[in-house]
């Protein structure tokens, strides 16, 4: 078996697990919330309010965050265009989705990117923060199976992105 077949069933399978086998009335409620976290509206606002309102260290962290979200969602948007991955909800029969649907590409996830952003900036910066934040980011990334809009290596794609263009973004002489 070659290795794009090998990586596309697991990805399958690893999908169909978290999607289908891992469903309940708990989740179904929580899992949306995380989603919530990796979003545009939630990612900026968490990234603005410490750069307009934080002391100097925060306010520092608050920019990179900015920074590090811009550069991640331009790698985004530029993938998603290059790859054409459809999602799993139109590709994969009985894919349960929580969540709208969306009329975009699949490969990587832009809410994972973004959750991985800026956690690993505000990790890098706060380190005592590094367990809560990168948890966090990593349950936003396995809602977006949950909820049926991206399988596991576009999950895994989008938090390595996220994660690079952090540490990038930090590394930079501020």
């Amino acid at each position: 078996m070659d290795v794009r077949r090998w990586v596309r069933n697991g990805d399958y399978c690893l999908f169909y697990y978290i999607n289908k086998r891992l469903q309940c009335a708990f989740l179904d409620r929580v899992m949306p919330l995380f989603t919530l976290l990796g979003s545009a509206t939630f990612a900026l606002l968490l990234a603005l309010a410490p750069a307009m309102l934080g002391r100097e260290q925060t306010r520092v962290a608050g920019w990179q965050a900015l920074f590090a979200l811009s550069g991640s969602h331009l790698m985004v948007r530029f993938l998603k265009a290059w790859v054409g991955r459809c999602r799993p909800y139109l590709a994969l029969p009985g894919t349960r989705y929580l969540d709208r649907p969306w009329q975009d590409y699949s490969f990587p996830s832009g809410h994972t990117a973004a959750s991985f952003s800026l956690a690993i900036v505000f990790a890098l910066n706060f380190p005592y923060l590094t367990w809560p934040l990168v948890t966090v980011a990593g349950i936003t990334g396995i809602s977006r199976m949950y909820v049926g809009m991206h399988y596991p290596t576009d999950v895994l794609g989008g938090a390595t992105m996220g994660a690079f263009v952090a540490f990038l973004i930090h590394s930079w002489p501020w």
